[in-house]
C-alpha cells in the first residue's frame, strides 16, 4: 500500500508540472484604499491668481525633473498612491497641465482640456484643512533687555529622541553653549515660531532675517489647542490659534504647562533670499498654492484640486464670515501634524494677515489629486 502511495504522488507530481502556470493575480492595494477615481467634478473654477499657479508648477516640475535625469538615484514609490503617482507620470501630468493653462483661450477652454485629460483621484470622505504661516516677529541677535527667549541651532550631540520642550525651555540644557541664533521677546512668538516652522525676525535696526527648519528633536507633535479642549477650557467650535492664544493671554499661569504638553522642538537655521519659507522639498512655498500633506501617502510635487472654506475678515480684523475656496494646489510640503490620509496643510503666506487666515482655518473639504490620462 506504502510502494502504490508513493507512486501515485510520482505521477500526481508529473501531472501537475506539465499544467500552465497560473496567471498572477492583479496587484491590488490594500484595504481599506483610501482613494477613489471621481468621473466628475460639478465645477473647476480657481478663485486664486494665475500667476501664483504658474509659480507652484515651476517649482513642482523643477523638483520632479532631477527625480527622473538621468543619474538620478532611483525614485521610490511613496505609499498606496504612489502606484500610480510615479514622478514620471506626475511631472508628465504638470507639463501638460502647464500647456493647457498657457494656451487655454478662456476658463471655458481650460476647464474642458482640463476635462478630457485628466483623471481625478478623490481622498474618501471628508478632509480636515487647517493653514500655516511665516510669522514676522520682533527679535535680536544678543540677549538682554527684552529679548529674553533663544531659538536654537542644530546641537552638535542632536539624537532621536533628544531633549523634550521642557528640558530645553525650562530647565535650559542647552543654554551658554553657544547654540543660540537669536533671542525673541516673547515665549508665545518663539512656540508660533516652532509650529510654523519658519519665520522671519525683524533686528532692532529694522533689518529682516528668515530662519527656516534644521532639525527636530524627533519628539511626537502635539497640538495644544487640542491640549486646552480635551482639559475642558476651550470648546471644540471655538478651536482657532487667535483663540488658544487668548486664553494663553488671561491665563499666564498655565503658559509653561500647555507648551510643555507638545515635546517636539524644532532647530533653526539662517536662510538667504527673500522668495519665501523653504518647504520640505527644498525650495521656496507659494502663497496659496502650496500645501502640505503626509508624504508617505501622497507623492511630492502632485498638482491637486482643493475644495473647501476660508475665513473673511473685517477691517478690524475680526472674523465675518466664510466664503467658498475653489482652488489648484500642489504638494509641496509636509509636517508633523501631517498624519494619515484625512489632513491638509493649506500655506497662507507671511506676516500678519497670513496668520490670522492661517489661524482660523480648520474646515472640512474634498482634495481631487489630478493623473494625466
Amino acid at each position: 500500500m506504502r510502494l502504490k502511495a508513493f507512486f501515485a504522488g510520482i505521477v500526481l507530481l508529473l501531472l501537475l508540472g506539465c499544467l500552465p502556470t497560473p496567471p498572477k493575480e492583479p496587484f491590488r492595494p490594500e484595504e481599506p484604499f483610501p482613494f477613489q477615481e471621481v468621473k466628475f467634478i460639478p465645477c473647476l473654477t480657481d478663485d486664486a491668481d494665475k500667476s501664483s499657479l504658474q509659480i507652484a508648477l515651476e517649482k513642482s516640475l523643477e523638483h520632479l525633473s532631477k527625480k527622473i535625469s538621468p543619474g538620478s538615484s532611483p525614485s521610490t514609490v511613496s505609499g498606496p498612491f504612489g502606484i500610480f503617482f510615479t514622478p514620471q507620470r506626475v511631472y508628465r501630468s504638470l507639463a501638460l497641465f502647464r500647456e493647457i493653462l498657457l494656451s487655454a483661450s478662456d476658463e471655458v477652454e481650460f476647464e474642458k482640456r482640463v476635462r478630457e485629460a485628466f483623471v481625478f483621484w478623490e481622498v474618501r470622505g471628508n478632509i480636515l484643512l487647517t493653514g500655516y504661516y511665516e510669522p514676522l516677529l520682533e527679535g535680536n541677535l544678543e540677549p538682554g533687555g527684552e529679548y529674553q527667549y533663544p531659538i536654537y541651532r542644530r546641537p552638535d550631540d542632536l539624537s532621536s529622541p533628544y531633549y523634550s520642550r521642557r528640558d530645553i525651555d525650562c530647565l535650559k540644557v542647552l543654554q551658554g553653549k553657544g547654540y543660540e541664533v537669536a533671542w525673541l521677546k516673547d515665549p508665545w512668538g518663539r512656540f508660533v515660531l516652532h509650529v510654523q516652522g519658519s519665520g522671519q525676525i525683524r533686528l532692532p535696526n529694522g533689518e529682516v532675517l528668515r530662519v527656516g527648519f534644521a532639525a527636530s528633536n524627533g519628539r511626537p507633535y502635539r497640538s495644544i489647542g487640542r491640549v486646552l479642549v480635551e482639559r475642558g477650557f476651550l470648546g471644540e467650535n471655538e478651536l482657532s490659534l487667535r483663540r488658544v492664544r487668548e486664553f494663553l493671554q488671561q491665563h499666564p499661569e498655565l503658559i509653561e504647562e500647555t507648551f510643555n504638553a507638545n515635546e517636539r522642538y524644532v532647530f533653526f537655521r539662517f536662510i538667504q533670499g527673500n522668495e519665501g519659507p523653504i518647504g520640505a522639498l527644498a525650495f521656496p512655498l507659494t502663497a496659496g498654492r502650496s500645501v502640505a500633506t503626509d508624504h508617505t501617502i501622497f507623492p511630492p510635487g502632485t498638482l491637486a484640486y482643493l475644495v473647501t472654506q476660508q475665513p473673511v475678515f473685517h477691517e478690524a480684523g475680526k472674523l465675518r464670515s466664510r466664503r467658498t475656496l475653489r482652488r489648484f494646489v500642489l504638494n509641496q510640503d509636509t509636517g508633523a501634524a501631517m498624519k494619515g490620509p484625512g489632513r491638509v496643510d493649506l500655506f497662507f503666506g507671511s506676516g500678519e494677515q497670513a496668520g490670522m487666515a492661517a489661524g482660523e482655518m480648520r474646515e472640512e473639504g474634498k482634495i481631487y489629486f489630478l493623473l494625466a490620462k
